[in-house]
């Protein structure tokens, strides 16, 4: 059914109605429609339970996803005597992201139809269900099947949590820029937990540790099972209105090639990164030395570490400049990450200690971009508040097609250059995305 009243949107308070201030809604032509109505909201300390039993959910859920991740491609490793195939770790990278990809829109737009709830709990579920499968996996082609039934447990949950959080930050712009750097720290801390939880695990375990990952889906289920409240189900808008909103004139359109590149930059690395470092020595590049487990677990830690405080750091400029200007000034830090993995890549493994800032001062940089990112998309659903899942499912989207896309392109450009031909990458990634973003800051100055 189509509702061309004003729209009411859950606030600040909780997951319960509130208006929505006009500044904060997004010029896109679509008509709005409401959230559901009936309840009075709760007091604030069960509101703020509920949201952060959300991000708690959405911590553990990376945590399982990012462990296996990293423990895939160890395995593949190993089961390559100790050189894995470039392309093979590539390809098993992306059947994880493209499910997310082509489901995530169909499944948050039944989850705005039929009630989030389910989803929020169902996600973690079968992405549990997909690494037990890992766990008795032989062959790259076994992994890869559990990866792809891995990708639609995420698809079912992270729009659906990204819609949840974005109707309950609706009428204050700052309350929504600390909720989206939230998110984002929730997930970069899943992220954190999962870098060490599976290489150590693996390290010790083997393939046991899908058993110790398969826990942390579980987890996400019973905290979303028990703190989650119910958002009774919505009326939701056409599927045609939903993708005039994102695909035609509009923010989104003008938006999705920077949100691609960023996350094929992000695909890239995420996906090859670990499998290169464990790689038997190579005389040509430094850091291509076959690296102990832990030690790649320590380094992928310390990287998300990095990102989350720089999520704190930016946080404040993103409530004063807004989600373009931010981003618009975060991208340059990958040229930064370029160009201290360079120079440790082709100087002694001695003089990577004193190289290091600049890696470090490049990773601070670039984690403005996500939160900034999420509120951006947060402020563009306002027009159709109902299908806030489905609007928000283009993060998904994006998010899976670029590490998709850049699991691939990581793994042709490793083949091609090793970690150089990552580097490679991420500047080209970077560069596309500063274009894009100065198109979004003239068409937010032009709707000023």
């Amino acid at each position: 059914m189509r509702v061309t009243h004003p729209a009411g949107v859950v606030g600040t308070a909780g997951l319960y109605p509130s208006p929505v201030p006009r500044s904060l809604r997004p010029d896109t032509g679509a008509p709005a429609v409401p959230e559901p109505a009936g309840r009075l909201p709760p007091p604030a300390g069960r509101s703020a339970r509920e949201l952060g039993a959300l991000l708690v959910g959405c911590a553990l859920l990376r945590v399982g996803a990012a462990g296996a991740g990293q423990a895939v491609q160890l395995d593949l490793v190993d089961l390559g005597g100790g050189r894995a195939s470039h392309v093979v770790v590539g390809v098993v990278g992306a059947a994880q992201a493209v499910p997310e990809m082509v489901l995530a829109f169909g499944l948050a737009r039944l989850a705005d139809r039929f009630g989030r709830r389910r989803f929020l709990i169902g996600g973690p579920l079968l992405g549990m269900f997909a690494v037990l499968l890992l766990a008795s996996a032989v062959h790259p082609a076994q992994i890869g099947i559990a990866r792809l039934v891995e990708g639609v447990g995420a698809a079912a949950f992270v729009p659906t949590a990204l819609g949840t959080i974005a109707a309950a930050t609706s009428s204050d712009r700052a309350v929504r820029a600390r909720a989206s750097g939230a998110f984002e720290g929730a997930t970069l801390t899943g992220y954190a937990g999962g870098f060490l939880v599976g290489p150590l695990f693996y390290h010790s375990l083997g393939r046991g540790c899908f058993l110790v990952l398969a826990a942390f889906y579980l987890a996400a289920a019973l905290v979303c099972l028990r703190f989650v409240p119910r958002v009774p189900p919505l009326p939701v808008s056409p599927v045609a209105v939903i993708m005039r909103v994102i695909t035609g004139p509009g923010p989104i359109r003008v938006f999705i090639p920077a949100w691609l590149a960023v996350n094929t930059l992000v695909g890239g690395w995420y996906f090859n990164l670990a499998s290169l470092l464990r790689q038997s020595r190579d005389p040509s590049q430094t850091l291509v030395n076959g690296f102990d487990d832990r030690a790649i677990a320590g380094i992928l830690l310390g990287w998300v570490l990095l990102l989350i405080v720089g999520i704190v750091i930016w946080t404040p400029v993103l409530r004063r400049r807004g989600g373009p200007a931010t981003m618009i000034r975060a991208v340059p830090g990958v040229y930064l990450i370029g160009a201290g993995a360079l120079l440790m890549n082709h100087l002694p493994l001695a003089a990577a200690p004193a190289l290091l800032p600049i890696a470090a001062l490049g990773v601070l940089g670039i984690a403005g971009f996500g939160p900034a990112a999420v509120a951006y998309l947060a402020d563009c659903s306002e027009s159709l508040a109902a299908d806030r899942s489905a609007l928000m499912a283009f993060y998904t989207i994006t998010l899976a097609g670029g590490g998709a896309l850049g699991s691939v392109l990581g793994g042709l450009f490793a083949k091609w250059l090793l970690l150089d031909g990552l580097v490679v990458l991420g500047v080209l990634c970077a560069s596309v995305a500063l274009v894009s973003l100065r198109a979004v800051v003239r068409y937010e100055r032009g709707r000023a």
